[in-house]
């Protein structure tokens, strides 16, 4: 099976269980599985996975079919500019907050032209 094939396969198993973005968790859960970035898996598609990475990818496919978040599978989050290791240990990072962070630098920055 080839990383293209996978992804379909995975893209399908969570479109069936009504997982928002199944393409694109597909493709992310693809790249953690080969510890490639998005732009590898792509670019290579064609590229034949060996049993173990087949394997390990659908375990991934049926974690997030489970409602696990991709941060939490993945163990990162990107916020404010930085990548955050994420486990089930820790709240992730939530785009709202970064709102809350650029008010409270703008509210900042006018006090202290006053």
């Amino acid at each position: 099976m080839n990383i293209n094939l996978a992804i379909n396969e995975g893209s399908k198993i969570l479109k069936s269980k009504f997982i928002p973005n199944p393409l694109l968790d597909a493709e992310i859960l693809m790249a953690k599985t080969i510890n490639k970035d998005r732009n590898f898996i792509l670019l290579n598609s064609d590229n034949v996975l060996n049993k173990n990475d087949i394997s390990y990818f659908f375990e991934l496919i049926e974690k997030r079919c489970l409602g696990n978040p991709i941060s939490y599978l993945i163990n990162k989050k990107f916020f404010w500019n930085s990548e955050f290791f994420i486990t089930n240990d820790v709240l992730i990072p939530r785009p709202d907050t970064e709102l809350v962070i650029e008010n409270v630098l703008n509210l900042t920055k006018q006090k202290s032209k006053a």
